[in-house]
């Protein structure tokens, strides 16, 4: 993004045959010898790079290593800024202050007359396992003061109402290990959530950790057979034969988890919404380190793989408009016409939650 800011701010200053450009399209290590070729022809080079000033640090060493005493600058109070995105506008004016181009910046457009962009928060797909497992989660902990650090996969997408699942996120593997800390430093139960790639990318040096300090922590492991978020590639815990591939082994989770020495493991199928509360129950109640894990397959996966979901579901006449699907579940599925819940039967995977939660038992197998 910053070259194409850079290209079209050079051509609207009116300087393109005053400058060149180097785009770098691998940045470590970098091209040194290229950079000393460029830096050769220059009076003076402005690095534009959104984030931390990586490549002009090290453009200035190279430039410092060659003996070139001509500027180089990026990062500083009145050029860019290493906080936020970039844009056009922003580069157009840094390029026209650093090389003493003349620049007015055009007028801005009054936008005030036209509406709000309308929001679209982050949503779990319809069907999606993790739904059901927040769910019992929240069901089980219901009345409890709880601490419930989450991590980053799909499962990061029930942070918001209604299922708020998740206090705070920080990086990759972080759910189990800050968890430790919480359940030490303020004596809460705490519940982490984490997926089954994530576990095994960095989940499991957390988990040890728990288990050698003895901390009151339960770990709910998000196993929904796949990395879903960036695309569905394997993982260990994949049945790669299922994908048609050979020559592969199978890490399970369970005897992972197991082989570490948590004395309190379970699993779960979270479709089943009573079997998996109770079970939660118990794995919270336990007096140090419990791990729950919640097998079902990624909805979308199955769909890729052309393999069967549910029947979709329908809201019948019995249903008393109580809302318990749409105010506990949110799945996108739900719709509301003429201030009736309706179930939109091409997105729903029959996945029989809401069927579970509905408290009028209103919501029922489509026939046709």
């Amino acid at each position: 993004m910053s070259y194409n800011y850079v290209n079209d701010a050079v051509r609207d200053l009116g300087i393109a045959d005053m400058v060149k450009i180097l785009r770098v399209g691998f940045s470590h290590p970098l091209p040194a010898e290229l950079i000393r070729r460029f830096l050769d022809g220059c009076e003076k080079v402005l690095v534009v790079e959104e984030g931390e000033p990586f490549m002009e640090e090290s453009i200035k060493a190279i430039a410092q290593e060659a003996g070139f005493t001509k500027p180089v600058r990026g990062k500083a109070e009145n050029l860019f800024s290493r906080l936020f995105e970039y844009d056009p506008a922003l580069v157009r004016e840094k390029i026209a202050a650093f090389f003493g181009v003349a620049y007015e910046a055009p007028e801005r457009p009054d936008l005030s007359d036209l509406p709000e962009i309308a929001q679209r928060p982050p949503n779990l797909c319809p069907g999606c396992s993790h739904r059901a497992t927040f769910y019992a989660v929240n069901t089980a902990t219901e009345g409890m003061e709880t601490i419930k650090p989450t991590d980053i996969g799909c499962y990061t997408l029930g942070f918001l109402p209604p299922l708020s699942s998740g206090d705070f996120l920080i990086c990759m593997g972080s759910s189990v290990s800050t968890g430790c800390g919480f359940s030490k430093a303020t004596g809460k139960k705490v519940i982490s959530y984490i997926g089954d790639s994530t576990f095994f990318h960095s989940g499991i040096p957390g988990l040890v950790n728990a288990v050698f300090n003895n901390h009151d922590i339960t770990m709910v492991i998000l196993d929904n057979r796949t990395t879903a978020m960036t695309g569905h590639q394997p993982h260990p815990g994949v049945d790669m034969a299922a994908l048609n591939f050979e020559g592969y082994n199978r890490v399970s989770i369970e005897s992972v988890v197991r082989g570490i020495g948590v004395p309190h493991v379970s699993v779960i199928r979270p479709y089943n919404v009573k079997k998996s509360v109770a079970a939660l129950k118990e794995a919270i109640a336990f007096k140090g380190v419990s791990v729950v894990i919640a097998q079902q397959d990624c909805v979308l996966q199955l769909k890729s793989l052309k393999k069967p979901t549910g029947r979709p579901f329908t809201v019948s006449d019995k249903c008393k408009n109580d809302r318990a699907c749409i105010n506990e579940l949110g799945c996108p599925a739900f719709y509301i016409e003429n201030d009736r819940v309706r179930i939109n039967a091409g997105m729903c995977t029959g996945c029989s939650v809401c069927a579970q939660v509905c408290p009028e038992n209103a919501i029922v197998p489509l026939k046709d």
